[in-house]
């Protein structure tokens, strides 16, 4: 359970230190001066490298995302925002993720954890007098007491397998634990490339990888076939006895340090696809590989070429973060190979596509505009002899419904299905569907009602959507996760799915006008105007008969879902 805590802490070193082992007294003031060094050297990224790097694609949680979807919601789910702001820069999370990846030493001092109940920490012994109770730590605060931490997991999940029986500080435990775990494998995640193997230790060695070969696992995957060669037992016969033991020592060694080596890089994330195109009758998606893997492929002879170069490139690249161009232009090769491996598999087609809806953030400008329309309709109604504030308010609705629509279709667009998936995407969905009903409602009626009732819906739809999508963060690590076989079709998705939430959104539209009515009555609201409560229930009544049909349809829909995919009705 300690593996990757136990991984080396300075970013060229290659020997790993548990995080709870007994220091030097003098270490901190040297840990303190490396990290020093390693912060003045940082330099901000270029928008062309995080522009490049957002487009790389990865595997995580079943499906092919750019890496800024990654990194966004590993930020979001460790930090609880996408931001993080420096004391003279502000990071998005793929200059985050950049800074843990390149800069590790000046990453771990990144107040970036955010603990929502200071009795976590107290728990494990941490102490946090001079912190506010919800706060966010540093790697670098939590290291001393990451093992307690661990333990501590180890023991509530091992007393009680069941997240249901675990009180609050158990389960704010367990998700601190998983953070830094996430956090952990980034940080780490490239150390592979510079770890350096014993390939010069004896003659027959450097004979085929030189006086002073490079770290990482590039020169190995180069030089494979002269490894099989070497290591052939009649070739082994063949060196003179006086130095056989020696080469035999000196590759059980490096065959020892390469086997913990790939058993951590295992641990890695998925950036490698297959190179060959496997006929899938099942529809399984095809899963990816880390670097581990792809040693592993090219020690049993399968096809690596495009991989090893892929490789090559990304092990490159922490040796190359003080030449910028150069470091760019490694990036954008190896993203090239990526996405056209992943093109074999008709995967990564959405690449740019996801990347534009985040940078876009449709939602929280619908939020925004939704909270505008709602002021000025509320404005409008205490001087209701203007019709600015009418005018004024169909403009920012329409302008909000547009972003809203635009996001939710994109996401449709992406995932290649209906936008009710999630609990997350399918309040989206309503709330949409809420608003273009309400607007229609007014169009007919004018009376001012619908419209801002739709306003409210809106703002209160967006606002619980992004509410939903910090929770999605936790538990899936995505807001667009990969479904479960059973729940896969297309078909159903689209009729029984969208069909019944249409029935619901109806019914929530019907319950914000039918308060309306019951509010107003009993303020003394309109008293003196019988045709506007005539017009609420006029409203209420077709609303309800629409979501009435809706609710119907779907529901004999999802019925006849479960007997196709269950045999049996609910």
């Amino acid at each position: 359970s300690t593996t990757l805590s136990r991984a080396p802490a300075a970013p060229a070193s290659d020997s790993p230190e548990p995080a709870n082992s007994s220091r030097d007294p003098a270490a901190p003031t040297a840990k303190g001066a490396a990290s020093s060094r390693a912060a003045s050297s940082r330099v901000p990224w270029s928008q062309e490298t995080l522009d490049e790097v957002a487009r790389w694609p990865i595997q995580h949680g079943g499906r092919v995302k750019p890496f800024q979807t990654f990194a966004g919601f590993l930020m979001l789910k460790a930090n609880g925002r996408r931001t993080l702001k420096l004391e003279d820069e502000k990071l998005d999370p793929v200059a985050w993720a950049l800074d843990f990846m390149f800069y590790p030493e000046v990453a771990k001092q990144y107040r970036c954890i955010h603990v929502p109940n200071a009795e976590v920490l107290t728990g494990i012994g941490f102490d946090t007098t001079n912190f506010r109770r919800s706060d966010r730590y540093s790697f670098d605060q939590l290291e001393p007491v990451l093992p307690t931490l661990f333990e501590s997991a180890r023991r509530i999940t091992q007393a009680k397998p069941e997240a249901k029986e675990w009180t609050l500080v158990e389960r704010q435990t367990i998700q601190l634990m998983q953070d830094i775990r996430e956090l952990e494998v980034l940080l780490y995640s490239m150390d592979s490339a510079r770890k350096t193997f014993g390939l010069n230790t004896v003659e027959e060695l450097t004979a085929i990888f030189g006086e002073n070969p490079p770290p990482g696992y590039s020169p190995i995957l180069q030089h494979i076939d002269q490894m099989a060669e070497l290591t052939d037992r009649d070739n082994l016969l063949a060196i003179p006895e006086d130095r056989r033991p020696a080469v035999i020592e000196a590759l059980r060694s490096l065959q020892e340090d390469l086997i913990r080596s790939l058993e951590i890089s295992g641990m890695g994330y998925n950036w490698f696809p297959p190179e060959e195109v496997v006929e899938n009758q099942e529809n399984l998606p095809i899963v990816w590989t880390t670097s581990s893997e792809v040693i592993q492929d090219a020690l049993v002879l399968k096809n690596t070429e495009e991989r090893g170069k892929a490789l090559f490139s990304l092990e490159q690249l922490p040796f190359l973060v003080n030449d910028r161009s150069a470091f760019l232009n490694e990036a954008t090769q190896f993203g090239d190979i990526l996405r056209n491996l992943a093109a074999l598999h008709d995967s990564g087609k959405h690449l740019s596509t996801e990347v534009s809806f985040y940078n876009m953030d449709y939602f929280t400008k619908a939020l925004v505009i939704f909270l505008l329309g709602f002021i000025v309709s509320c404005l409008g109604w205490l001087v209701p002899q203007s019709r600015t504030p009418q005018k004024i308010t169909w403009g920012l609705t329409l302008s909000a419904t547009a972003f809203l629509v635009a996001g939710v279709t994109i996401r449709c667009i992406i995932q290649g299905r209906p936008p009710v998936t999630t609990l997350y995407e399918t309040i989206l969905f309503i709330t949409g569907c809420c608003v273009l009903t309400a607007l229609i409602l007014e169009y007919y009626d004018r009376r001012h009602i619908a419209l801002t009732i739709s306003t409210f819906l809106g703002a209160l739809g967006c606002f619980l959507s992004n509410r939903y999508e910090l929770k999605e963060a936790a538990t899936a690590g995505d807001t667009m996760p990969s479904l479960v076989a059973v729940l896969d079709t297309n078909f159903w998705l689209s009729t029984h799915v969208t069909t019944v939430t249409l029935g619901y959104a109806a019914g929530l539209l019907a319950a914000a006008i039918a308060h309306v009515w019951i509010f107003a009555k009993v303020l003394g609201i309109k008293k003196s105007d019988p045709g506007f409560f005539k017009s609420l229930t006029r409203m209420v009544y077709g609303t309800l008969c629409f979501g009435l049909f809706f609710s119907i349809v779907g529901t004999i829909l999802g019925g006849i879902w479960a007997n196709y995919s269950w045999g049996r009705f609910w």
